[in-house]
């Protein structure tokens, strides 16, 4: 009997012997491969007889699913399932499953650090010290005291509601803008223009979706007071970076802090680098020892639990399960 084929098609680490431990535990006979990340060369000739995906930033578009022949599941290393086309996946029959919950903890503390260090200007500060000064004048006006200042959410997943627990903890007053939301966890549910005009902190935790793309254009930031601060963690085409950059110089928004970005790594020459109103990180909000173990852990779960003949933890497309797997010999003649 021949084994699943399970293809990894691009991932930050380049070993995965934590996903290699998931398989063997599980009894199953598992040959897991690496797609060959190669400029210009095409995803759809490495998966073709895949019987299941692992998928961190690659584009899983309608050609590839298209190009499947036995694909079982699509499994993301991660909770945004952005890159992968849902609706031809579940066209094919295809469950694509995610780690809805591996970052939650570590998302929202970081968001609270980003307001943080907006709010009491640690990093201006740092680097004032560090250029060997340190009394007056200092290259900022004094601060807000943060309790009693408004947070206003973006998306109220789990991330969202997180942050708002977090956020609350220190005194501020916490407004939330979700259409598909019925609470809030204590927050205020507004509008989003509401939200924008009044909000001293703007932070963004929605999934990219055609719906959410550019949500955060020149109209909005406009609305934005001249003090406030927009803080993105969800994916970077949720803002519009060039009305973005637009604000900042104008003097409409007071910075930004930004995880992601609209192209990453951003070029050399991008206009928001170096800028002292906008604090950056690469992309690394979900980052820590174990988020990272339990991501490879339950991302490779999810392939395990398709394979038996079970429904993966998290499924996000609207597919139909399909009937329990049968072996790959059986699929090579059917």
């Amino acid at each position: 009997m021949a084994p699943w084929r399970v293809v990894i098609t691009d991932f930050t680490e380049s070993g995965h012997e934590i996903e290699s431990a998931v398989f063997a535990a599980s009894g199953l006979d598992i040959d897991l491969v690496r797609a060959a990340e190669t400029p210009g060369r095409s995803l759809a000739s490495d998966v073709t007889d895949a019987d299941a995906l692992l998928v961190q930033f690659a584009p899983i578009s309608s050609e590839v699913i298209e190009s499947l022949t036995r694909c079982r599941v699509i499994s993301r290393y991660g909770i945004g399932v952005d890159m992968i086309d849902l609706e031809a996946a579940a066209k094919a029959g295809i469950p694509v499953a995610n780690v809805p919950d591996f970052c939650i903890d570590e998302v929202s503390t970081q968001t609270i650090g980003f307001l943080i260090d907006l709010n009491r200007a640690t990093i201006p500060l740092n680097a004032h010290v560090h250029d060997g000064r340190w009394g007056s004048p200092p290259p900022v006006t004094p601060p807000r005291r943060l309790a009693g200042q408004v947070l206003g959410i973006v998306g109220m997943g789990a991330i969202g509601r997180a942050v708002a627990a977090k956020a609350a903890a220190l005194g501020l007053r916490v407004m939330a803008c979700d259409p598909y939301a019925s609470d809030a966890a204590g927050a205020e549910l507004v509008g989003l223009d509401e939200l924008l005009v009044t909000a001293d902190y703007v932070t963004l935790h929605c999934p990219l979706t055609e719906e959410t793309r550019a949500l955060i254009g020149a109209a909005q930031l406009a609305m934005m007071k001249p003090a406030a601060y927009l803080l993105n963690l969800s994916r970077g085409p949720v803002v519009d970076q060039g009305a973005l950059l637009a604000a900042l110089e104008a003097g409409q928004i007071a910075g930004a802090a930004l995880d992601v970005m609209t192209t990453e790594p951003p070029a050399a020459d991008d206009p928001l680098l170096g800028r002292p109103d906008v604090v950056l990180t690469p992309h690394s909000a979900s980052w820590s020892a174990e988020s990272a173990v339990q991501l490879r852990r339950d991302a490779a779960q999810n392939i395990v639990d398709v394979l038996s003949g079970r429904l993966p933890r998290s499924v996000v497309n609207a597919v139909s399960f399909p009937e329990p797997p049968r072996t790959s010999d059986d699929l090579e003649t059917s």
